[in-house]
């Protein structure tokens, strides 16, 4: 039988708890001009250098809205973490490119999270961990699941039968 545990409430007191620390450190480091999903972004950009990164990519990937991703994506451009440059086979669209300024920045937060990741892992075993992600994984495709459900009902309003 399962608990009565509130699961987003529980999810939102660890993201609550996880960001705390992180903001807490990063002021430490000197990072209090960069958001976590400038940190996200940036390393999604150092990820795939390899590769031709667009605006659609980072929606998709933080399953945020075309407005929210343009917005963020053009403070970061403002704070000369990335810019935006022309592809040859379509005028239309711009190609996201991380500046020197965006991989320091990547390099003292991956240094960050590292400890964070220490810190929070303490006492936890790597069986357990790899629970826990599985959790996460399944979590993640139920509600995907419903998302594709739900947009075919209800244009895309996770969440109306409730």
């Amino acid at each position: 039988m399962r608990k009565k545990v509130k699961l987003g409430k529980e999810i939102k007191a660890l993201d609550h708890m996880l960001m705390r620390n992180l903001f807490c450190q990063a002021r430490k480091l000197g990072l209090d001009e960069i958001t976590v999903m400038h940190g996200w972004i940036i390393d999604y950009l150092y990820q795939n250098q390899d590769r031709a990164v667009f605006q659609k990519d980072v929606e998709k990937e933080f399953s945020i809205g075309r407005s929210s991703a343009t917005n963020i994506l053009q403070l970061m451009e403002k704070k000369g973490y990335i810019r935006r440059e022309p592809v040859s086979f379509d005028a239309r669209l711009k190609r996201l490119v991380l500046l020197d300024k965006g991989l320091e920045r990547r390099r003292i937060m991956e240094r960050l999270a590292e400890q964070l990741d220490t810190m929070t892992w303490r006492g936890i075993s790597d069986e357990e961990l790899e629970t826990f992600f599985d959790v996460i994984r399944k979590l993640k495709n139920n509600l995907k699941q419903e998302g594709r459900e739900e947009n075919a009902e209800n244009a895309g309003c996770p969440g109306e039968r409730i």
